[in-house]
């Protein structure tokens, strides 16, 4: 069984309902691949190509294109590999990766450079408003979710109880690293997003943070 990621025109990218329908509507009509599409195709396969067999995170090469959408199907040991591949390609001609299995979508329109890192379900190449949603809104405890804008830049998150969160940011060097509790996963989600808009002073203000020494 493979794992899935589909391509398609960040326009056709509002939600994941939107972007799925999409998808599946180009698969149907089966018509020739779009220009774009074909392109985004054949330099995927490329990369692919050129990598040792047992690297490769493709189970079917070469790829094409159906209409303006590409599917793409890999191994499921290799979806990092993939999702590393696809979606900052796939952002570079206003394109969107929409995740089935996960039901999330990825849309250049509504993205921050950096990373999200999950501990459930790996990396993702990019940090959208949905997936801190989805991610800290599904936390089980131990789990952490980490938005990291640039090296040692980031927001982190992990479920300590049924009832509180640690939140920890950092802002470069070691002593602009900072800690505090809190109880819900949408006053996280809130944090996070106004970490990503104003940086550490987004939140500094808002709750009582302690400096931590590692």
């Amino acid at each position: 069984m493979s794992y899935d990621l589909w391509l398609l025109p960040a326009e056709h990218c509002p939600d994941a309902a939107a972007a799925r329908a999409f998808v599946l509507a180009q698969d149907e009509a089966d018509e020739p691949a779009t220009p774009t599409a074909s392109s985004l195709a054949a330099d995927i396969s490329a990369v692919n190509a050129d990598l040792p067999e047992e690297q490769g995170f493709l189970s079917v090469t070469p790829l094409s294109g159906i209409g303006a959408a590409v599917m793409i199907p890999s191994p499921w040991q290799r979806i990092q590999d993939a999702r590393d591949v696809l979606v900052p390609r796939a952002f570079a001609v206003d394109y969107g990766v929409y995740d089935p299995q996960l039901d999330i979508v990825l849309s250049p329109h509504r993205s921050v450079p950096g990373k999200v890192s999950t501990s459930r379900e790996g990396t993702f190449p990019t940090i959208t408003p949905d997936l801190i949603d989805r991610f800290v809104e599904t936390m089980k405890v131990d789990d952490f979710v980490v938005v990291e804008t640039s090296a040692e830049v980031y927001i982190q998150t992990t479920r300590t109880s049924l009832e509180a969160f640690d939140v920890e940011y950092r802002a470069g060097s070691a002593d602009q690293h900072f800690g505090t509790e809190v109880a819900t996963a949408a006053e996280v989600v809130g944090m996070m997003k106004a970490w990503l808009v104003s940086g550490s002073a987004g939140v500094a203000d808002q709750h009582s943070w302690t400096k931590i020494d590692l």
